[in-house]
């Protein structure tokens, strides 16, 4: 990214944050990733390892980085690890990771589409989760995705 998006983006974030506060901040950026997601879709991914293939594609495009998936299935999760989201500065939660939501609403657009996807289910994670080597982990399951943990 060029180093005035970069400053750009740094003092829109900041100044969005001032405005609106993080939850509007959150809800506004997941519609944004969804939105992103429906100009953007997906085939129909038979396997989960077809899945990431087409997300890694597609998030490569947009130079958003690249996902591993894996099934947790005790818990009836999707575990997504995403690493090389463009992070703005220190904004966002975890702390440069502005776009985690704006990321949340792509993959539970992408996910939430596929043919064998659950009603209902969502992303979700932990704003406090240690992010070594640009590391987000997120999950597609039940649970209350709409609350400021995603």
């Amino acid at each position: 990214m060029s180093s005035d998006m970069i400053f750009f983006l740094r003092e829109f974030a900041a100044g969005f944050d001032a405005q609106v506060g993080s939850e509007a901040r959150d809800r506004f950026l997941r519609q944004v990733g969804a939105s992103m997601a429906g100009r953007l879709t997906l085939p129909p991914c038979e396997t989960v390892e077809a899945l990431e293939l087409e997300i890694n594609a597609h998030l490569a495009l947009l130079g958003w980085g690249r996902a591993t998936l894996a099934v947790d299935t005790a818990r009836k999760k999707l575990r997504i690890r995403h690493v090389g989201l463009p992070r703005i500065g220190s904004a966002g939660a975890p702390a440069g990771f502005w776009l985690a939501s704006c990321l949340a609403g792509l993959y539970e657009t992408w996910i939430g589409r596929q043919p064998d996807a659950q009603p209902g289910y969502g992303i979700i994670w932990q704003p406090d989760q240690e992010t070594a080597d640009d590391l987000l982990t997120l999950e597609f399951g039940a649970g209350d995705h709409g609350a400021r943990r995603a």
